[in-house]
């Protein structure tokens, strides 16, 4: 598992070639999915971050995006200059219908960009909710079993004859994860990983198992502690922690 919650490009100047009134790009950085920008009527996307002076940046997750699966040209590119005949920096990104993301060696530049030709898109218009550029951490390994729950926030209650009846709202995930013998060190550093998320800060987990369907979530820290539990030998921890998925 890797963590993605250090976001690199938050603080850019944004430049897009179209969009939308009353959808400006500046909403990729806003960290609520349902803030989306979108072209104006253009299947073309292109958006240059400027970071104001070079910044490492060595991972892309695109997220709440409409890109089809048909599309031609998926890229997100590192420049010294705002020329992008030949970026120093090329990626190529693997389609998916839910969270776009790759991580790479990466570069220090002051331009980064994120191109889409989508010219099949049956709605006319790329729109994308978030678009992070950001830097990859590797917390300890965590225990090969963890759970995955689906969870659905609607309410349901009965009526007097005891029909269900409700308010039907939506669903998520949550995502619970064991440290089951990790040193003091490493303890340590999840302490001060999870000062720094807090509760409310949300960002990406990525799972690097190819087989399994949890490939990135875009989530926050579901409990408000942390505890760990010493082992026979003291010197060894085991901890918890549980992930929710933001919708």
């Amino acid at each position: 598992m890797k963590v993605i919650a250090n976001e690199i490009l938050k603080d850019s100047t944004l430049t897009i070639n179209s969009v939308l009134v009353n959808y400006p790009v500046t909403n990729i950085l806003d960290s609520r999915l349902s803030k989306i920008t979108k072209t104006d009527a253009s299947t073309t996307m292109t958006i240059v971050f400027d970071a104001g002076a070079a910044v490492t940046v060595n991972s892309i997750s695109v997220a709440n995006h409409n890109i089809s699966s048909g599309v031609t040209v998926l890229k997100f590119q590192g420049n010294a200059t705002n020329v992008w005949t030949s970026p120093t920096i090329d990626e190529t990104l693997t389609y998916a219908s839910g969270i776009i993301n790759k991580q790479f060696t990466g570069g220090s530049y002051r331009y980064w960009r994120l191109n889409i030709v989508d010219a099949g898109n049956s709605d006319g218009f790329i729109s994308a909710g978030r678009v992070y550029g950001g830097s990859i951490s590797s917390p300890p390994s965590i225990a090969p079993t963890f759970s995955n729950t689906r969870v659905s926030e609607s309410l349901k209650t009965y009526s007097i004859s005891g029909q269900a009846y409700g308010d039907n709202r939506y669903f998520y995930d949550l995502i619970s994860i064991q440290w089951r013998k990790i040193t003091q060190a490493e303890k340590a550093l999840i302490i001060a990983w999870f000062e720094t998320l807090d509760i409310t800060k949300p960002f990406f987990l990525v799972f690097n198992e190819s087989k399994m369907d949890l490939i990135a979530k875009y989530v926050t820290i579901d409990s408000n502690q942390i505890s760990f539990n010493y082992l026979k030998n003291p010197a060894w921890v085991e901890a918890s922690l549980t992930f929710r998925e933001e919708v």
